[in-house]
């Protein structure tokens, strides 16, 4: 099955938000929900009942209040069944309703996770960059599970807390039509008085309010994150500036919510809850007609009717409003999902071409993150089965280049061509096993080694992976482990250090044997011990490779095929290492600092060793 289609289909059309869109989103679930809601109204059908029952043996009783020995007593226990009864349907038929609703949503949970997944996957590097992980974070799992929660929880309530009064209501015109009206009275000025939480401007509050959310999220996730250096420095909450600010703006709009609607709150509640007091007068006003319709004999049991539904009704109602606000969180939960879902991603070619060699050339490229140009004019060839070095200031464009063989965004000009074919034109599946990327910073599931190495070959079997680890040098540190290739890492799981980090990066990149590598300096954070284990990993990953590597240590390079020194989003030199050392250029002065850098010894020691 698809799941993203049932998402996506409706792109071209007019985008639905709330309640149409829910259902959009449930798909062929949606039979799910329309059972429930139906069932949920059987359930009301029953639920109504009890009222009629007591209205109907308070009549019995006050017309025979002078005759006790006049009450019909079969009458009598046959309502007391039926109220059972309509008390037992109901709670059968609510049961079956939210046991449906939980299944639809559940279905709808895993597809709505299974689309939001497999669409961050085709979505270009340059979205992340231009989002904070909190918001999303939020978007996957507080708004999904809040439909989640919704579906099965109160889709039944809805339904229930409208039907209900609909019947209640009809009920009470059905017995008489004037007190009905006193009954009704204030429901419309309640919801009139509680309108300024729910017309555009508390909509746009919402908004707000969930923005101001979300980026107190991603300050948290940061702030966390940073925990080391803000215990270095020294750093409370309150000093960590951005955090503070983030806490106290989403505390100040949510006081300020409170404070705009209590008002407004108040008087619905007063008003919904208020229903006697409409209802006594037109009361004593139908008792001091002559020929009043109510008569004595039924005015107890007539009253006691329509204050008992008429009071009733307010739950429901109350209810009905609290779901109100739901329905709002809903319906911006969905509008984030939909952003997610209705991204520009990079377009796959289905029916594109496979290069047949792995040598990469960029022709005349061009690339810009929105206004700012990053790379300009870049022209330059990887003969496949050779080592091409990256090197350069700092944001000249290098991881950029080496971003865009993966395709991690696409070029606004020029052409990127692994095997001379455009790597536009080559289907994504076939892109992401023709090269493989290491990156600096290692990123590692909360899941076994194992799984963590399958990454770069899900199919692998455990020798391979096993294999893998070996020529990444990372076997042997794996064994000594309690659980081995079965020990749990990454967040919550056993710590790493960044070298052992890296070689079980190295290992997916083995296992996953693709003919074009990329190396985002590899060894970055290694100590001495581990970049030594790394560059041996190394040697087995790129023997009989095409590979691009980004070097800030000028000494891992001088052996490589090729040198491009990027500057400000040009190749200002480009040659070997003797080439370049010969033409006394930037990278000659990058080089001369390098070996100053790598010979720095402190004052002190100096001193001590005089």
């Amino acid at each position: 099955m698809n799941h993203v289609s049932i998402y996506e289909e409706h792109v071209e059309k007019k985008r639905k938000t709330g309640i149409p869109r829910l259902l959009e989103i449930a798909g062929t679930k949606s039979v799910y929900l329309y059972i429930a809601a139906i069932l949920s109204i059987f359930g009301v059908i029953a639920q109504i009942t009890p009222f009629v029952t007591v209205y109907l043996l308070v009549k019995e009783l006050v017309e025979n209040i002078n005759n006790i020995q006049g009450i019909d007593t079969a009458y009598v226990w046959k309502l007391v069944w039926i109220t059972l009864g309509g008390v037992a349907v109901f709670g059968v038929f609510t049961y079956i309703a939210s046991m449906t609703a939980h299944v639809a949503a559940f279905n709808i949970l895993y597809e709505i996770r299974i689309a939001l997944a497999a669409k961050l996957a085709r979505l270009p590097m340059g979205y992340f960059n231009q989002r904070n992980n909190g918001s999303i974070k939020k978007i996957l799992q507080e708004d999904v599970e809040r439909i989640e929660l919704f579906v099965a929880h109160h889709i039944v309530d809805i339904v229930q807390a409208v039907a209900l009064p609909l019947l209640s209501i009809g009920v009470l015109f059905y017995v008489d039509w004037r007190l009905a009206l006193g009954v009704i009275v204030p429901i419309p000025l309640a919801f009139i008085a509680q309108f300024s939480m729910y017309n555009n401007a508390g909509k746009t509050l919402y908004a707000q309010w969930q923005q101001r959310m979300a980026a107190m999220n991603g300050t948290i996730v940061e702030y966390v994150r940073g925990m080391p250096v803000v215990k270095i420095f020294n750093q409370t909450v309150s000093a960590f500036k951005r955090f503070a600010d983030d806490v106290y703006a989403y505390r100040d709009l949510t006081i300020f919510w409170v404070r705009s609607s209590s008002t407004s709150f108040s008087a619905f509640l007063t008003l919904l809850s208020s229903s006697a007091v409409f209802i006594l007068p037109v009361v004593i006003f139908l008792l001091n007609r002559e020929n009043s319709q109510i008569g004595y004999g039924n005015f107890v049991s007539t009253v006691f009717l329509f204050l008992y539904i008429g009071m009733g009704i307010s739950v429901p109602l109350y209810k009905l409003m609290l779901l109100s606000s739901l329905m709002i969180q809903i319906s911006t939960g969905i509008t984030g999902i939909d952003d997610i879902l209705q991204a520009p991603e990079i377009p796959d070619s289905v029916n594109g071409k496979k290069p047949e060699t792995s040598d990469i050339e960029f022709r005349n490229v061009n690339f810009a993150y929105g206004d700012n140009d990053v790379l300009k004019d870049i022209s330059f060839t990887v003969p496949a089965g050779t080592v091409t070095a990256l090197v350069g200031p700092s944001g000249g464009g290098k991881s950029t280049m080496a971003n865009l063989i993966g395709r991690f965004w696409d070029v606004q000009k020029g052409e990127v061509l692994i095997g001379g074919v455009n790597i536009k034109n080559i289907p994504v599946e076939v892109l992401n096993n023709t090269v493989s990327t290491v990156f600096q910073d290692v990123f590692l599931f909360f899941d076994t080694i194992e799984e963590n190495i399958r990454m770069g070959n899900d199919t692998a079997a455990f020798d391979d992976v096993m294999a893998a680890a070996k020529a990444a040098q990372i076997h042997d540190f794996i064994m000594t482990l309690p659980e081995g290739y079965k020990t749990l890492i990454g967040e919550g799981g056993v710590h790493l250090s960044g070298g052992e980090q890296q070689r079980i990066s190295i290992a997916r990149a083995i296992l996953k044997d693709s003919p074009v590598v990329v190396l985002d300096e590899a060894t970055a954070y290694a100590d001495p011990e581990n970049e030594a284990k790394i560059q041996m990993a190394l040697s087995g990953v790129l023997k009989n490779k095409t590979v691009v590597v980004i070097a800030h240590r000028l000494y891992t390079i001088t052996d490589v095929d090729q040198i491009l020194v990027v500057n400000e989003g040009e190749i200002e030199e480009r040659g070997t290492h003797k080439e370049l050392l010969d033409k006394s250029g930037l990278y000659r002065n990058m080089w001369d600092i390098h070996v100053k850098a790598r010979n720095w010894e402190l004052a002190a020691e100096k001193e001590v060793q005089a």
